[in-house]
């Protein structure tokens, strides 16, 4: 579908629960968005060549829209339009059904539970640095979703101090689905899983995820019949004024194994492995200025990257250092620019990377 079409459809959405809500006003419609602008200068090590190779320059890293529409205070509706992209502009299409607040159930295209919590529950417009880190991105993807998401149900909701979510998908990402591009696979077969978050104590939380991709005889897109055999799990821990005043941090260790027959990696006996953690750290100095930083690694068994698929361990380290403004209008966070130094190195290769990045972010997310 082109980007016209999907203006047109949106308008069509918008102006339908407009209409609805002036004839019969039971229709609460809130349309918001925000907005990524980045400035990059960047030197790194090029995969394929190695060469060394400068960029810098703006980019629009994310622009999206959001229309919000509740029925009643049980059934809504969300969607979510990337509109920075060339292609499949389309985040979030979902309905829930709010029953209690231990059970809501969500049906449709949408961020799924079963993966990292940097990437199930920290929305990219409260994203602390200008970047996830590689780990918790790898697998996502690894593990079958596509920007995070894919098309299926949950059953989610809080129970005091505990968060939940349990998933069903196709297991094959956005646009996926059965009766298009999915020609064939056996009755059971998708992507599950399951997160819980716990607060301990005030300040303290831990959480963690299971997931499970299974699929045999799959047909996609006219492809030959494969198997799908992919398992992921992770832990968090996480701090917030524990012992120390506007000091916040978090720790969140993860592990994929891939054994299937077709998924475009380099394997070793069948097999490939990845697993990895990220550290970081931030202390508000002010309730505007914060300070922050971050370690990461991920280890690949092979290495998937460039000329480096068919080594048998690929490692690859990240700092990211950083500080941010906050801009509030009364108690609403209405903006935020930040600063960020990013250095990274890999093994084997002697790869590395410098990055400096300067971002600037307006919210208009409805509450």
């Amino acid at each position: 579908m082109t980007l016209k079409n999907y203006f047109f459809a949106l308008l069509v959405v918008l102006i339908s629960l407009s209409v609805s809500y002036q004839a019969q006003a039971q229709i609460d419609l809130r349309v918001g968005g925000y907005i990524q602008t980045w400035y990059v200068a960047d030197q790194h090590t090029e995969l394929s060549s190695g060469s060394e190779l400068n960029n810098s320059g703006f980019r629009v890293r994310r622009a999206r829209l959001t229309a919000r529409g509740s029925l009643n205070e049980t059934f809504s509706a969300t969607t979510w339009l990337e509109l920075s992209g060339q292609n499949n502009i389309l985040l979030d299409f979902h309905m829930d059904a709010h029953i209690r607040p231990w059970l809501n159930l969500r049906f449709g295209q949408f961020i799924m539970p079963g993966q990292s919590h940097d990437t199930a529950r920290l929305v990219s417009s409260r994203l602390f640095f200008y970047e996830r880190p590689p780990v918790t991105t790898t697998l996502a993807s690894g593990m079958g979703y596509d920007a995070f998401r894919d098309i299926g149900m949950m059953v989610y909701g809080t129970y005091g101090p505990l968060w939940y979510g349990i998933h069903a998908g196709n297991g094959a990402g956005r646009f996926n689905q059965t009766g298009t591009t999915i020609t064939n696979r056996s009755w059971g077969s998708g992507l599950y899983g399951a997160r819980i978050d716990y607060t301990l104590i005030d300040g303290l939380v831990l959480g963690g995820h299971v997931s499970t991709n299974q699929q045999r005889d799959l047909v996609q897109g006219g492809s030959e019949p494969f198997d799908l055999d992919r398992t992921s799990w992770s832990i968090r821990l996480a701090t917030n004024n524990l012992g120390a005043d506007r000091l916040y941090t978090q720790f969140e260790y993860m592990e994929m194994s891939v054994n299937d027959t077709n998924r475009g990696v380099a394997t070793i006996d069948g097999a490939y492995d990845m697993n990895g953690f990220y550290a970081e750290a931030g202390y508000g100095l002010t309730r505007e200025w914060h300070i922050l930083g971050r370690f990461d690694k991920i280890i690949q068994k092979p290495g998937q990257a460039g000329s480096f698929r068919d080594v048998p361990r690929y490692n690859q380290d990240s700092i990211t250092l950083g500080i941010t403004r906050y801009f509030f209008h009364e108690n609403r966070e209405i903006a935020r620019t930040y600063l960020n130094y990013n250095l990274g190195t890999a093994d084997p290769g002697d790869l590395s990377r410098h990055a400096l990045v300067l971002v600037l972010q307006l919210r208009f997310i409805p509450v």
